[in-house]
């Protein structure tokens, strides 16, 4: 297990305990991100008639791929990408103990590539039916998770231009931890929980791991593939 994966699951699993409400991950994480610049990009933001949860725009992220055999180098590496995240109320905010949950639909995530092909550069996709974020009322760290398990009625999709994902898969699942969440987590008194900004990181899971479709190019072989096909351009101009 290299290093850069146990840093993951020892934040996972600390934020697991301050957030015990939350359930527990899969067993096996596929996938993993960090925001390469540490501002608050996130917003939630509420109304007497809903609230929504996401970004403004694409972020830079640091993705990295886990586990999976047949990734080569890969796996645990970063991979530069842009992000991009929408999710609307799915309900009532609703305590839990000494939680706030806030109940989310429509969720929708997506992680690109920046430095292979536009047309092969979606590491990974993800829409959730529902979801749920959970927090501490004062606190500053919230998570969004989505399971879809036998025992739930959550649908979880993911698909990848370099992971398969047409078999059947069980216990999908992911969870976005926020921090440095601005003012405080508090009750809007609307029925949502009150605005904030915050930043994120977040895993993906599945039982069993998807395997590998299609290897992902690293930066230099990139940079040679662009080169050899300029020489190749130039050769057939000069004949």
């Amino acid at each position: 297990m290299n290093f850069k994966y146990t840093k993951v699951l020892l934040s996972v699993g600390t934020l697991g305990l301050t957030l015990c409400a939350v359930p527990a991950q899969a067993q096996e994480l596929f996938a993993t991100f960090t925001q390469a610049f540490q501002t608050p990009a996130f917003t939630y933001s509420s109304t007497s008639s809903g609230a929504t949860l996401g970004l403004a725009s694409a972020i830079p992220v640091s993705f990295q791929f886990q586990t999976i055999n047949g990734l080569g180098a890969a796996v645990g590496e970063d991979i530069e990408a842009t992000m991009t995240m929408s999710a609307v109320s799915a309900g009532n905010a609703f305590s839990s103990t000494s939680f706030l949950v806030q109940p989310m639909k429509d969720i929708e995530l997506r992680f690109t590539s920046t430095s292979a092909a536009p047309d092969s550069g979606d590491l990974l996709r993800v829409s959730l039916t529902t979801g749920n974020l959970v927090a501490r009322v004062g606190g500053q760290t919230a998570r969004l998770t989505g399971t879809e398990s036998s025992t739930s009625n959550n649908i979880v999709t993911f698909d990848s231009d370099y992971l398969d994902f047409s078999q059947p898969l069980v216990n999908k699942n992911f969870a976005i931890s926020f921090t440095s969440i601005a003012p405080d987590i508090a009750n809007g008194g609307n029925g949502y929980l009150a605005p904030f900004t915050t930043t994120a990181t977040g895993n993906f899971g599945s039982d069993p791991l998807p395997p590998p479709k299609n290897n992902i190019p690293e930066p230099a072989t990139l940079v040679l593939a662009m080169l050899g096909g300029l020489a190749l351009a130039r050769r057939r101009r000069a004949a």
